[in-house]
């Protein structure tokens, strides 16, 4: 608690001095400005200072550099004074000219631009460059990218004046967020190192790592007082990623997560899973971001998890209410204040005030010392409770409770470990589905020679069928499709095992026969599996030009759509009795190579067996006949709308009979 009083006083007292330098000089205010997003010295067009926030979208891609230019006159009474222009904060970076001289610059430009953070901008006019007599041109110059503002209606005036302004800017956009930021990463390691000595109190926890990611994302708001990122040439979009971006969604995600502690509420394995996702998606996302564009993109998606965390919460709230926990009311009145600032700030916006800083600064500053206020307060009385019981109950509860625990004990420990096996397996299971969907997620280019579309569903969370394709840059060289005996999570590791090695063995064998490429995969898959039982079937295929080479290993029969003929055709797997099944030990087995001219306009389906054998309440089989009818039907659709028309129809026929299979299907057109 000193340590904050310590910086408490602190940031009053810099209150205090940049609040009381205040001159009454004139002003000389910059109204009249153009634009050119060209040249320095191009065609300008005019632009209202309303626009100053919005400078982006004057440049087109959002991104580039954008010219402001304006002039102005000396008046009498500021004449032989030293002048200094006030800019406010700018977006990215900016550099100024006067009468076409550089002048000095904010920021960094260049491939890696760097913003000052929140720190304004302003420059001194030398009086060797100003013209006392007679007009003067000023000319800004802005790196914008997506992100790029001017956020004040620049004016110049003695220097004294701007340099008070100057300060009093920066204290409330930049070093009070410093100070606060500072402060909260003191309280955020305070009551995560409470925790680690008192684990069964988890708001500490929730608390702690509330502070934390809070103060990270109140640190990109004062990153301009920190200039050891400008020498390092660290890239601002790193910046925003990881302060900006992921601080502040785990920041929602841990807010959530202190007021189900607080108020004591159970929330279920799935909803935990459920919201870590929403959280941990958005950030796996932002982190792999190239660009400005993509970042904001993914980041205003990201706020929809964020939305769906308070919703949780509203969930929480509304829940503990019905049950009149004690709790609930503490809870509402320690986020009081950010509702305030919320209405508050609703109300400014509307007169077009710039209040950002509100909600951050004092609604949620505030909301965080009333919960440690809080925190601190039951941690006086529950310690003051026990003491109050080890000193006049200990010997009643120990007899007590003596007789209870003999017979308790063994009936806890079974239920403790029964219950942890059963979160445990449905976690397996949820972050089973959660690791292959993040495997599978193939991102394909616009392939010169064939158009691809595909459907994967799982029949339980994890699936045991693989497709994949195999290319170099815009050509597709092959593709597969593979199905793993068994279901759950078993066969979707073994999936996942053998992707590599089918890709591996593809890549390295494009000089050997196909059937040999195949050999040595099912002598590779046999040796790494080890003792696990799943074996596989699966159709290999090799592209060469107009020829398709097929390697059919127990798979369903591969069905090529003539064009020129309006015909099916089966592509079968051999005369071959033993090409049969991958993966068994001494199981003898050899394959065949098949090949197809494949001509423009021609389709090649791949399916495995889930899709024919989906059965209806008659146990009925959707069959071979069904799927081939329905394919030839519809060739004049698009491919994805192919694709998705022979689920459709097997969905149909199967009438909300559960499927009993997983379902995979693959279809490529020749361009």
């Amino acid at each position: 608690m000193k340590k904050l009083c310590f910086f408490a006083t602190i940031l009053f007292s810099l209150f205090i001095t940049v609040s009381c330098s205040f001159y009454d000089d004139p002003e000389i205010k910059l109204t009249q400005w153009e634009y050119s997003v060209d040249q320095f010295h191009s065609v300008y067009f005019p632009v209202e200072n309303s626009q100053f926030s919005k400078l982006a979208k004057l440049c087109p891609d959002r991104k580039g550099d954008i010219y402001l230019r304006t002039y102005f006159f000396v008046p009498e009474e500021l004449r032989n004074q030293r002048l200094k222009i006030f800019l406010g904060n700018i977006k990215i970076a900016n550099e100024f000219f006067l009468n076409g001289i550089y002048i000095d610059h904010n920021g960094v430009f260049g491939d890696i631009p760097f913003s000052v953070g929140s720190k304004c901008s302003t420059y001194t006019l030398p009086p060797s460059l100003c013209k006392f007599e007679g007009r003067n041109e000023i000319i800004i110059h802005i790196q914008v990218d997506c992100e790029g503002k001017m956020s004040e209606t620049p004016f110049i005036s003695t220097e004294r004046k701007i340099t008070a302004h100057q300060k009093r800017f920066d204290f409330f956009n930049s070093k009070m967020h410093m100070v606060i930021s500072m402060v909260m990463l003191i309280i955020g390691i305070m009551y995560f190192t409470v925790f680690c000595l008192r684990r069964q109190t988890k708001q500490y926890f929730s608390f702690a790592f509330l502070n934390l990611f809070s103060s990270l994302f109140l640190f990109y708001f004062c990153i301009g007082e920190f200039p050891i990122f400008f020498e390092f040439n660290i890239s601002y979009l790193l910046i925003q990623k990881l302060f900006r971006g992921i601080a502040s969604i785990l920041s929602s995600y841990f807010a959530v997560s202190f007021m189900r502690d607080y108020i004591g509420f159970n929330e279920s394995l799935s909803r935990r899973i459920f919201r870590t996702a929403i959280t941990v998606g958005p950030c796996i996302f932002l982190s792999f971001t190239q660009n400005m564009h993509d970042f904001f993109l993914y980041l205003g998606i990201s706020y929809v998890g964020t939305l769906i965390q308070m919703l949780s919460a509203v969930q929480f709230i509304f829940v503990s209410l019905k049950s009149k926990k004690k709790k609930v009311i503490e809870l509402l009145i320690g986020f009081t204040p950010v509702l305030i600032s919320l209405i508050i700030t609703s109300v400014l916006i509307l007169l077009d005030k710039k209040v950002y800083s509100l909600i951050i600064v004092f609604g949620w500053q505030t909301v965080i010392f009333t919960f440690l206020a809080m925190l601190i307060i039951s941690f006086a009385e529950m310690s003051n409770k026990v003491e109050f019981l080890n000193a006049n109950l200990e010997r009643l509860v120990q007899n007590r409770t003596e007789e209870l625990t003999r017979s308790n004990t063994a009936l806890e420990e079974t239920n403790t470990h029964l219950k942890y096996e059963i979160e445990r397996a449905e976690k397996e299971i949820e972050l089973a589905s959660f690791v292959q969907q993040s495997f599978y997620n193939i991102k394909l280019p616009d392939f010169k020679n064939y158009e691809v579309a595909y459907y994967n569903k799982p029949m339980a969370g994890v699936s045991g069928d693989l497709y994949d394709f195999y290319f170099k840059k815009d050509n597709l060289d092959g593709f597969g499709l593979f199905d793993v005996s068994g279901h759950g999570i078993s066969s979707g590791l073994v999936t996942m095992l053998v992707k590599n090695i089918i890709n591996d063995e593809f890549n390295k064998g494009k000089k050997l026969p196909l059937e040999e490429v195949m050999s040595i995969t099912n002598d590779r898959i046999i040796t790494q599996k080890g003792n696990v039982e799943n074996y596989l079937t699966g159709i290999l295929a090799r592209i060469n030009g107009n020829t398709v080479e097929f390697v059919n290993a127990g798979h369903p029969n591969a069905i090529v759509y003539r064009a020129k003929s309006h015909t099916l055709e089966i592509i079968k797997r051999g005369e071959n009795k033993e090409s049969g099944i991958i993966g068994i030990s001494g199981f003898p087995v050899s394959f065949e190579c098949v090949s197809a001219q494949i001509e423009k306009g021609d389709v090649i389906l791949l399916y495995t067996d889930g899709v024919t054998e989906t059965m209806n309440r008659n146990r009925e089989e959707f069959g071979l006949e069904r799927l081939k009818r329905t394919f030839l039907k519809n060739t004049d659709m698009k491919l994805p709308e192919q694709v998705q028309n022979i689920v459709d129809e097997a969905r149909t026929f199967a009438n909300r009979t559960k499927i009993a299979d997983d379902i995979t299907l693959v279809m490529l057109k020749k361009k």
